[in-house]
């Protein structure tokens, strides 16, 4: 399935570039309720949780986040609102860019009720596909549709949806202290976010106006491609949705936390936005066909005995012959796939080549296949 970005008549001022204090925040609050899809971010997440007593700072007098006790216990209670399918009105609600975190929280506190029912009761659900839940405060068959599929899922997204139904001005109230509380909490490791996304900005922007909207949004995923006639943006994602960029205009956000997770969020009558994670440079993850060769490259016994030997140290092919008991093409072909799989490196002495295996690489192989699946 795919998320396609029609790109057919629409102008170049379709699409732009900006931050988003608030999808940030709601990247920081994922990452820290779902450590697991974000293991770089780890250490971070047990820095949060930790009780021991400190100043706020590392040793060299940087500021740190800190979160209290009852403030993790209600991020936590919330999560279902930023966990994989994330909660629409936690992205811009207009095509602007470069807003201020209490301007986007005003956004929020002024969506129609009815909309943001709607928007919550699809976080809640954990998708907007299959019934549609536009009138789920008055229609029956909508709200119990609603608590049925809260109640599969966990005892905290029935609590909420219990919570939504019976007073949904009251939970938005307190969704909003929540997240302004949040975001004082973790205002040092959110200003470091911002600078990082700000340092990114230009380059991304200069992308747009040389290059495209096309080829640049393509260039933000590695599973992403862009096709010519008619001219579209294809995302591979779980889920399926077109969007005509001629008649929606895409604000394109970076994100510091979003790691490993691009996200293209559309719903009806708002914006869609286009929310990736920013990659340190040389650190490009490998996409999900990289992994699955890798993958089943190492499955086979023999690939595996030659990878023991050169994890050791670098050996031609005919001291891997010699010490595999393979013949010399054998091992050839097996050094072969190895090297496809950019999973080996090649040093040449003379006309010697020496293979030795490319240690991080494979030590990342596990990482690299949950980054693939989480994307």
């Amino acid at each position: 399935m795919s998320v396609v970005l029609s790109l057919a008549g629409a102008s170049p001022s379709s699409v732009s570039a900006g931050a988003s204090p608030l999808a940030e925040l709601g990247a920081a609050l994922h990452a820290y309720t779902e450590a697991e899809h974000h293991p770089r971010a780890l250490r971070w997440v047990r820095g949060l949780d930790s009780d021991a007593p400190g100043d706020g700072s590392t040793p060299d007098g940087t500021p740190t986040s800190t979160l209290t006790p009852g403030l993790r216990g209600r991020i936590r209670d919330w999560a279902p609102l930023w966990a994989s399918y994330r909660a629409r009105y936690l992205f811009p609600l207009s095509a602007s860019g470069d807003r201020t975190l209490d301007a986007e929280l005003d956004d929020l506190a002024r969506l129609p009720l009815p909309v943001f029912t709607e928007l919550t009761g699809y976080a809640i659900r954990g998708g907007n596909s299959g019934a549609p839940l536009d009138r789920v405060l008055e229609d029956r068959a909508q709200r119990e549709g609603l608590l049925t599929a809260a109640e599969q899922r966990s005892t905290a997204r029935a609590e909420l949806a219990r919570r939504l139904l019976d007073a949904p001005e009251p939970l938005r109230a307190d969704l909003l202290d929540l997240l302004a509380r949040a975001a004082r909490a973790l205002e040092p490791d959110l200003s470091r976010a911002a600078r990082m996304i700000a340092g990114q900005l230009p380059r991304l922007r200069d992308s747009f106006e040389h290059h495209g909207p096309g080829k640049t949004l393509a260039d933000l995923d590695p599973t992403a491609s862009y096709r010519d006639d008619p001219p579209r943006v294809v995302f591979d994602k779980f889920h399926h949705g077109i969007v005509n960029v001629a008649t929606t205009a895409v604000l394109v956000v970076p994100s510091a936390f979003g790691r490993p997770h691009l996200l293209v969020k559309h719903e009806p009558g708002l914006p869609a936005v286009v929310h990736y994670p920013l990659v340190p440079e040389g650190d490009d993850p490998p996409g999900y066909a990289v992994v699955h060769l890798r993958l089943e490259v190492m499955r086979d016994p023999g690939r595996q005995r030659i990878a023991r030997a050169i994890a050791r140290e670098p050996l031609t092919p005919s001291a891997l012959a010699d010490r595999s008991g393979m013949t010399l093409p054998q091992v050839s072909r097996h050094l072969a796939r190895l090297r496809e799989a950019g999973l080996v490196t090649v040093e040449r002495d003379g006309r010697r080549a020496y293979y030795q295996l490319h240690l991080d690489r494979v030590r990342s192989i596990g990482e690299d296949l949950l980054t693939a699946l989480f994307h």
